[in-house]
């Protein structure tokens, strides 16, 4: 054991931040991180196979959201395993990963009677969800 190793466990744990908070948070981060690492992958490659001519230098670099111009032709490409679609989908969950974390927050901090964190929280899923679908959607 290397000697930061032992001055990190030397550390006491933070009784204000519960366990199982800290459970919930890390499960659905590592659940987030790997289900937008398989659904980049599987983007990546479908649309390298539809487009044999693309490169993933090409595919890395558009905007997988600029030919979406409604839910429906969306939804029609995700279900067409579209490599832009299953791209953004794996944005997609990175996104609701983040408000997953504020609304847990939220939670942990109404439990620990921290009113005004909690409230704080709120704002801030408000803030994202009115930006992401509110204002997002208008700008082009």
């Amino acid at each position: 054991m290397s000697e930061a190793d032992e001055a990190l466990a030397a550390l006491p744990i933070d009784p204000t931040f519960p366990p199982s908070a800290y459970q919930r948070v890390s499960t659905l981060l590592r659940a987030g991180v790997i289900g937008f690492f398989i659904l980049a992958t599987i983007g990546m490659v479908s649309g390298l196979v539809r487009n044999p001519s693309a490169t993933v230098g090409s595919l890395v670099s558009s905007n997988p959201s600029a030919e979406y111009g409604s839910v429906g032709t969306y939804l029609d490409h995700l279900f067409g395993l579209g490599g832009n679609a299953i791209i953004l989908l794996g944005i997609f969950l990175m996104i609701a990963v983040t408000v997953g974390r504020v609304v847990y927050a939220a939670i942990d901090f109404y439990r620990g009677r921290e009113r005004i964190l909690a409230a704080l929280s709120v704002t801030v899923v408000l803030l994202l969800v009115v930006g992401l679908f509110l204002v997002g959607p208008s700008i082009r």
